[in-house]
């Protein structure tokens, strides 16, 4: 096992990154592999099926519960004296900022004990990012967060197909009219980010060389599969957008650019032609009625009613602006608006009130930035679904940190820690 030892009397900027040696799987590597994985996995699945709006502790919430605790653990008693300084310097400051401020409005919150279990599992969940990270490199690490993916989208399909009481989401649309979608061990819109992170991780994988296409094809394949099981339209357009970024270095090579410009040529004219006859109109129309749940182009108009949360959800932000209602409160400010504001800002003002959003705004204009000027095919494709997604999704605001917040966390970090797929370096 590797010396945790660091000098605290350096600058960080002198200090190299610190991985394992490469070789054989130490208990170190296990663990956080282990570790990494039971996030992605148990704290999203749900074996219980619809239960309505019930919400009382079980048995899989004091699961985990274990599994932040056990996060927590090995953070502080292995490698805070490594990754102490990640969260004092760069993006790692958004971290602990984030942390620090939460914490501070606990005593402020809605439901203090509800609040500060979730809010204790986060900072489990977040002292162990950095250390994995460190400890196994760059391509380890995305093969754990794509084994937990790959493990919850297997899980999913084997609820869907076999246990429909749990795996078969019943969404009342209208009164009358009830349209059932993929669930799987969670809600369709969560199966779905976690099917476009699912893509994304093996597309990374295997643009980099790490992953065989052969075999990365398949989980997209899995992937892909089920996002349009489950009809999670805002995943779909995400990791869309995502592809585009990860696959970018094979779309710049000469033959590829050249078929991708002949493919928007022949889109444009069939348009133009299509427009000239009439038929544009008509095709448009049908094509959007096909993407509705309801038959009608007006739940597109509304972002599925998001337009009418958002402006609840800025009410509510109005009310208590500087420290909002706590740590994933949203479940009692929303009870009547699904819960949450449907975006990453939103919900952190509502959270944590001004400065709270602040900081996720100084986050996402962080990786916006990164995109341009530090690109990493492996990882920006992550980082597009994130920032597509949050526009009309929390994402952040989970009580159970799983794949979302995990990933997000982990793309902010990326660069500080000067991750590559290439294998981790001796101490």
């Amino acid at each position: 096992m590797a010396s945790i030892a660091v000098s605290f009397g350096k600058d960080p900027r002198e200090q190299a990154p610190v991985h394992v040696a490469t070789g054989a799987w130490t208990i170190d590597k296990l663990a956080c592999w282990l570790l990494v994985v039971a996030v992605v996995f148990i704290n999203a699945a749900d074996f219980r099926g619809d239960t309505g709006e019930e919400f009382r502790v079980h048995w899989q919430i004091y699961l985990r519960l274990l599994v932040a605790f056990i996060c927590g653990c090995v953070g502080i008693l292995y490698f805070i004296p490594k990754t102490f300084r990640d969260f004092l310097a760069g993006p790692g400051l958004f971290v602990s900022g984030y942390v620090a401020w939460y914490g501070a409005t606990l005593v402020t919150s809605v439901d203090r004990s509800y609040c500060t279990a979730a809010w204790i599992s986060l900072v489990g969940v977040l002292l162990i990012i950095p250390a994995a990270m460190r400890v196994l490199g760059g391509a380890n690490y995305l093969s754990a967060v794509a084994s937990g993916l790959t493990l919850y989208l297997i899980g999913s399909w084997i609820a869907y197909l076999f246990v429909p009481a749990v795996g078969v989401f019943q969404e009342q649309v209208t009164q009358t009219l009830v349209y059932e979608r993929m669930g799987g061990l969670g809600h369709p819109n969560e199966l779905g980010f976690y099917a476009a992170f699912t893509v994304l991780v093996y597309a990374g994988l295997a643009t980099s060389g790490r992953l065989r296409w052969s075999i990365a094809s398949c989980g997209m394949a899995l992937g892909a599969a089920t996002l349009l099981t489950c009809f999670s339209r805002t995943a779909m357009i995400a990791c869309g957008f995502g592809l585009l970024f990860t696959l970018q270095m094979h779309l710049r090579q000469r033959g590829n650019a050249v078929a991708v410009f002949l493919a928007l040529s022949l889109l444009t004219l069939v348009a133009f032609i299509a427009m000239g006859t009439g038929k544009l109109d008509w095709f448009v129309e049908s094509a959007l009625t096909k993407l509705t749940k309801s038959g009608s182009t007006e739940e597109l108009s509304t972002a599925t009613g998001r337009t009418e949360i958002w402006a609840y959800g800025i009410e509510q932000i109005k009310a208590s602006p500087i420290v909002g209602y706590g740590y994933c409160s949203a479940r009692f400010v929303m009870e009547e608006y699904s819960f949450h504001c449907h975006n990453i800002v939103l919900n952190a003002l509502l959270f944590g009130g001004i400065l709270s959003g602040g900081i996720v705004l100084g986050m996402i204009l962080y990786l916006m930035r990164s995109l341009v000027v530090a690109p990493r095919p492996e990882i920006d494709g992550l980082v597009v679904c994130m920032l597509v997604g949050g526009m009309v999704d929390g994402l952040l605001g989970a009580p159970s940190p799983a794949a979302t917040v995990l990933i997000w966390f982990s793309i902010l970090l990326w660069r500080q820690l000067d991750m590559h797929l290439a294998p981790p370096a001796s101490v």
